[in-house]
This record gives structure tokens, sequence and C-alpha cells, in this order.
């Protein structure tokens, strides 16, 4: 598990002062994967920098399982980091060594004996894909590939918690789909707690069970992905479920009004329990179903018709466990 308590890093240009990080609190828990998301800017450098303690924060603290990194002192600093592996955007392996050789390269700065080394980075490569590779040089692989080498090389000290920076920016869709389960694999069969840095959302459907938003350096919103989504109107949410435009001719002579739901087993739909209630038809005009963190969620821009309340509408899904607005006014539930 890793812990962040109000994590500040302030820089100071001549007399102005850069707070790239002010007060990030987080935690994960182990077996777990929880995404930073964030445009450029947003403080997600700095953070990853502050989390692998590459750069010292100002304030605050990150503990693993206990033990809090920013107290330990530069001496014990190489062995601590061993808590914490690290995935970087590029791989940055060294193209002059084999892949066994990348890999080993940790467990040779923490003096582990030949023969112990040599087993531990045989097992890493079959556990990445790449069992048969190890005697290749990484001009020879594919940016998957090389990725692939860079995640056995970040879990070769068994550390505790997995730190993705962008891993897969670099990489074409289908790639990135091979990446981003491979991580949420080593995920559930080492029980590690994983932080993924990234700016695009679909990275976070695919493997987050948690989500935080960071912007100008601060938390902004952050939760369980399943109850982030229920947030109706918040951010995260709003990206997570993003609605396609609709035909403006299609929302006349009516109200238009926005629900999201789970879908659940007992019952019958909410908008069709909505229209069974009120014995009118609500035609959706724009929609998305989405599968996040194990819940199927739907979202619906849908049309009330005149003559009937489509604040009484929204109550009433309200009642039955969905989430409802009207298109221009404050969320009701």
């Amino acid at each position: 598990m890793i812990t962040v308590t109000d994590l500040k890093k302030v820089y100071h240009q001549g007399k102005r002062e850069i707070r790239a990080l002010d007060g990030v609190t987080l935690s994960v828990p182990d077996n777990s994967v929880h995404g930073i998301i964030g445009q450029s800017g947003a403080g997600k450098s700095t953070l990853v920098r502050c989390l692998a303690l590459l750069d010292r924060p100002t304030s605050g603290s990150v503990e693993i399982n206990g033990v809090e990194l920013t107290a330990v002192h530069a001496g014990e600093l190489r062995k601590a980091r061993r808590r914490l592996g690290v995935v970087f955007q590029q791989a940055n392996l060294f193209d002059s060594q084999t892949i066994a050789g990348n890999v080993a390269y940790p467990l040779e700065l923490a003096r582990i004996p030949a023969p112990e080394r040599d087993a531990k980075v045989a097992e890493l490569l079959r556990l990445v894909g790449l069992g048969e590779s190890g005697e290749a040089y990484p001009s020879q692989l594919s940016g998957g590939q090389r990725q692939r080498v860079g995640i056995a090389r970040a879990l070769a000290t068994d550390p505790d918690v997995l730190l993705c920076d962008e891993p897969t920016s670099a990489l074409d869709p289908a790639t990135t789909a091979e990446i981003l389960d491979l991580i949420g694999a080593i995920k559930a069969r080492l029980g590690l707690a994983v932080l993924v840095i990234t700016h695009e959302m679909h990275v976070v459907k695919r493997i987050c069970d948690s989500v935080s938003l960071l912007e100008d350096g601060r938390v902004l919103e952050s939760g369980l992905l399943v109850e982030t989504v229920g947030r109706f109107g918040s951010r995260l949410s709003d990206a997570l479920l993003a609605l396609p435009p609709h035909d403006p001719t299609e929302a006349a002579g009516g109200t238009l009004i926005e629900v999201l739901y789970a879908a659940t087993s007992d019952g019958p739909p909410k908008l069709t329990a909505a229209e069974r209630h009120f014995g009118i038809d609500l035609p959706v005009l724009s929609g998305t179903i989405e599968h996040l963190a194990g819940t199927t969620f739907h979202r619906a821009r849908v049309r009330v018709p005149a003559g009937t309340s489509a604040d009484q509408v929204v109550g009433f899904l309200g009642e039955v466990g969905a989430a409802a607005a009207l298109s221009a006014g404050e969320v009701v539930r």
C-alpha cells in the first residue's frame, strides 16, 4: 500500500515561488490500480519524481506499507527506492546491454549473487512474455517489447508499489491494450499497489480501480472509479462517460434531461421504469455505455415530451436509483 499525505513541492525562480505540488493526498491499497489523470503542466512529472525519490518534496510524506520513504537518510536512499519500481514513458534501456542484462541491472546494484540473479531475470522475462528473448538487444525489439523489458526491470527488486509514468503514450492502440492488460495481470498476480500517471482517459477506463484528477498541483477530484462515475456532473464523470452530440431538431417539443445509472439485474431498466410510470416515451437522443471497474454504466440524454413535468421525471428516476438532471439545471437525486 502506498499513502501520500499533503505532498508539496515548491520551486523558486528568483523571487517567484512556483507550487508544482500543492498538498497532494492519496492512498492506493495493495492489489489495485490508481490512475492520476491530468494535462501537461498539471504536476504529474513532479509527482513522479517525488514519489520515486528522484526529487525531495518540500513537505509531506510518502509511505509504503507504513515505511515513510521521505524520512529516509541519504545513505539509505538506494535501498528505500527498491520498495518502488518505476516504468517510464520511454523504456530507457541500455542499448549496449542484452535484454537479460537490462533486467539484471537493479539486481547487480543490490549485489545479488549471479546464480540467484540469473534465475530471477529468467522468471521476470517469462512473466512479461519475453522468455526467449534474453540474449536479444533493445534495437531488435518493438516499442511494446521494449516496454515489457522496462516492466520486468521495474519488478526486479520485488517492489511493493509499481509506478507507471505514461507507460503507453508512445505506443500504438493495439500495443497499448497489450501493455495495459499486462500491468493489470501483474497487479493481480503479485498483489501490487499500482499508480498509473497518464493524460489519456482510455488508460483509466481499461485498468484503473480508482482515479484522481490533478490540476495545478492539486487533486481536484478523487475516488473509486464506480463512485467517481456516479458523481453526476463532475469533470471525471463527464470524461469517463462523455455523451456524443445529438441532433438539435430531435429535441423540439420537449425538455432535455440527462440520466446516469449502473446496470443491475433487479427490475426493468431505469428509463423503461420511468416510461411505464408516466405512460410516455422517453426518446434517447444520445447515449453511451461503458464497462468500468467491473460495473456497466449507462448515460443518456433523453427528451421528456411536452405536457409531462421534467422535474417529476427527474425525481422519479432518482427514486429508482438513477442520477438525473435537467439539461441546464443542477443535479437532482
